[in-house]
């Protein structure tokens, strides 16, 4: 009996890993310690070709949308350990639908030999929209742009090395093996943000899609505008994007929470908001009410840089101005502008802001 019960369970197992790794290549294995890892791929391009048979014929920006929605729902690479040619576990590189506007937007599952999850992981620094082994670069034209950028439907694009991805879930794997992994960068039970204010409500119940034109301008020596460079972009998700710590997505809809302290100073409300993604983005929130409708939010924007000596901050001002969209009162323009700009005449960013509400 058993040596039956046995034999089930390799059976089981195997069944398993025939399972998830349906239409994954092979791409490449190595020893590490006194293990042997596997490594498993499976091809965006591919698979979105499968969906889409007419894909080649659909425009630039639609291309792109197909494929970030491709990655932010599916897995990209597994790792597999064996012990004696016996699975140990696997480590599954995957999109995360919530993590929108992000640069970092994968989590890993380990899972142990039965496919049952043991841990998950929230903060791994791997990202990108096109990776070393998909077809496209397997040619020897496509191999020598690997780790560099190109244009690619229209945007400068990264491709992302398959070395740099197999360094950080190796070390991964190896913290897991000496039960190291932090409980820092697990994942951790989502709690929901509750609206400050009532235009947070009111875009929570009403809006359904916004469309940002995004303009960069350049000035010349006596101030007059020089170049502009305007760019779009589209977002279905306000909770989710207002609430991520990218930069159009915080400053686009300021979400405070309904624990973050308010002032009330005449027609104006300071705001001292403890959620991380506001901090790092916004300081000396000031917020000009008329009667029960936002008229405006002026702060100092923090600008994040990074050199090889590490961060530095720089500042700016930030107004974001409303407007009445239906019954309610919603970002219409947001600008960044110097400090010494202080009536906002001279932006070096704008965003324009459309709604389609429900």
């Amino acid at each position: 009996m058993r040596i039956i019960s046995q034999l089930i369970l390799i059976f089981f197992v195997s069944g398993i890993q025939a399972q998830e790794l349906t239409d994954f290549e092979l791409v490449d294995n190595y020893k590490l310690e006194d293990l042997k890892v596997k490594v498993y791929f499976k091809d965006p391009l591919k698979e979105i070709l499968k969906e889409y048979p007419e894909f080649d014929g659909k425009d630039y920006k639609i291309k792109h949308e197909l494929l970030s929605n491709y990655l932010h729902n599916n897995t990209l690479y597994i790792f597999q350990t064996f012990k004696k040619n016996k699975l140990q576990k696997s480590y599954k590189l995957k999109g995360n639908p919530k993590k929108i506007r992000t640069k970092y937007y994968f989590n890993m599952d380990i899972l142990d030999a039965t496919g049952k999850i043991d841990k998950e992981i929230d903060k791994i620094s791997v990202g990108g929209s096109f990776f070393e082994h998909m077809f496209i670069f397997q040619t020897a034209q496509g191999k020598e742009v690997i780790g560099k950028g190109i244009k690619m439907w229209g945007f400068f694009v990264m491709v992302e090395p398959y070395d740099t991805i197999k360094s950080k879930i190796t070390e991964l794997i190896t913290k897991d093996m000496q039960n190291a992994i932090s409980d820092d960068i697990l994942v951790k039970e989502e709690v929901i943000i509750e609206p400050l204010l009532e235009y947070q409500k009111c875009g929570l119940q009403k809006i359904s899609k916004r469309k940002f034109t995004i303009t960069v301008f350049q000035y010349d020596s006596i101030g007059n505008i020089k170049n502009k460079y305007p760019r779009t972009e589209t977002d279905t998700e306000l909770y989710l994007s207002s609430t991520s710590k990218d930069l159009t997505g915080v400053t686009t809809f300021p979400f405070f929470s309904s624990t973050d302290k308010k002032v009330a100073i005449g027609d104006k409300i300071r705001i001292e908001s403890e959620l991380e993604n506001i901090k790092h983005y916004l300081k000396d929130i000031v917020i000009t009410n008329n009667a029960d409708n936002v008229l405006k939010i002026e702060a100092q924007l923090i600008i994040h840089g990074y050199t090889t000596k590490g961060e530095t901050t720089d500042y700016e001002r930030y107004v974001a101005e409303f407007e009445k969209i239906g019954n309610c009162s919603f970002p219409k323009l947001i600008k960044f502008c110097p400090l010494d700009d202080l009536d906002y005449r001279k932006p070096r960013i704008t965003i324009e802001i459309e709604y389609e509400l429900k």
